[in-house]
């Protein structure tokens, strides 16, 4: 059985690679070429500069053109087997069909999970640093001095940090904060109705305490700034500074990486979020809402899609298996369009069942996976049926 496998293997490794270097490049000159083209001749970025930033996008390509690959990989590699008449041999010796897909579903195994491991590790690594480079190349701000805005719930707290942060210090710079009234509250005979603001700060800087006392999860010191008491008679205003050594200390509800989740939310492509990253952030959002229910359940689909997408690599492997089994000799033409027309009724099916999910009509786990189980199904059913 050994030399079986490795004669199996033998016909899929070389259409594999072909079909990675030939849909990633299709895939990326349709993407990204022209963007890159246009910085070069625009004289903005030098040709080494490019082909780094060319380098940073690959890695997002790749996850989805392995499906692509596995596909047509087992398409040609099973297909010249049968058309050579050495399935039938095969077959007379002893050999099932059951045992013919071990290598294949071996191969859709090995490419699904190294897909997974693409997407959480190189993935969102890649691309971070792409935007960073980029930023800094055209003289944009940074990811990281990108501007956003909080709410915390159970504080009544809105947050508004102008000059972006540093996570792994839990640095804030340009922070605003407004504290709203949970319920009606009378503050100097003023009747201050619920969600009117009651208090205002802002500082240049708001630097975490929980990295030096674990105790101070959600507590900020804040330099730099003013705090203003609002429905007073006279102003209350409090001036607090770093070098006067009157900082203010507040608890705002949420550490460095919750913040994090906020400001990468809202200024990236979901597609460039590890699983883990869409996971955190789709919890924290659906326990603190800042956004439309539908853009919530968006983000929440397109997390279950770093799984599903992956698994096509095994679904289009096993669907493959059957469908290259032919009777007579043919041409590897034919298996390249069998894989171009089963790629594109994927796509199809697993657009329209997202958008689905995403308007609520579907859950959004099925949403994703809702191809996977309709391919995974029907090779199931061929493979049966190809095995009689």
């Amino acid at each position: 059985m050994k030399l079986v496998y490795r004669l199996v293997f033998a016909e899929l490794i070389g259409p594999f690679v072909f079909g990675v270097l030939a849909f990633t490049s299709v895939m990326f000159a349709g993407t990204y070429m022209l963007k890159i083209t246009g910085w070069i001749t625009s004289g903005d970025m030098s040709v080494m500069t490019a082909l780094k930033l060319a380098a940073l996008l690959l890695p997002a390509v790749i996850p989805f053109t392995l499906p692509m690959s596995t596909l047509l990989a087992v398409l040609l590699g099973i297909g010249r087997l049968s058309s050579d008449s050495e399935i039938v041999a095969l077959f007379a010796g002893g050999i099932s069909l059951f045992r013919l897909a071990v290598p294949v579903l071996t191969l859709g195994v090995v490419v699904s999970a190294g897909s997974i491991a693409l997407n959480e590790t190189l993935v969102p690594w890649a691309h971070d640093t792409y935007e960073t480079t980029l930023a800094v190349v055209l003289k944009q701000v940074t990811p990281a001095e990108q501007a956003f805005s909080a709410d915390d719930d159970s504080l009544n707290l809105h947050i508004v940090v102008k000059g972006g942060m540093d996570p792994d210090k839990g640095v804030l710079r340009n922070v605003t904060i407004i504290h709203f009234a949970s319920k009606p509250t009378m503050v100097n005979d003023v009747l201050v109705a619920k969600g009117q603001p009651m208090w205002q700060a802002y500082a240049d800087s708001m630097v975490w305490q929980g990295l030096a006392d674990k105790s101070k999860r959600y507590r900020y010191k804040l330099s730099n700034g003013v705090y203003q008491q609002l429905w007073t008679r006279s102003p209350a205003i409090e001036w607090f500074s770093k070098a006067n050594s009157t900082e203010r200390e507040m608890d705002l509800g949420k550490t460095p990486s919750q913040f994090a989740l906020f400001q990468e939310s809202k200024m990236n492509n979901p597609d460039q979020f590890s699983f883990r990253q869409l996971t955190q952030m789709v919890g924290y959002l659906k326990q603190h809402p800042d956004r439309p229910v539908e853009k919530i359940t968006e983000l929440d689909v397109s997390r279950w899609n770093k799984l599903a997408l992956p698994l096509s690599s095994l679904v289009f492997a096993l669907l493959a298996t059957p469908m290259g089994i032919r009777p007579s000799r043919s041409t590897s033409s034919v298996g390249f369009g069998l894989s171009i027309g089963l790629i594109l009724l994927y796509y199809i099916v697993w657009n329209f069942t997202s958008h689905m999910a995403i308007q609520g009509t579907l859950s959004p786990i099925w949403g994703a996976f809702a191809a996977d189980a309709i391919g995974l199904a029907a090779a199931v059913a061929l493979i049966r049926q190809a095995a009689k």
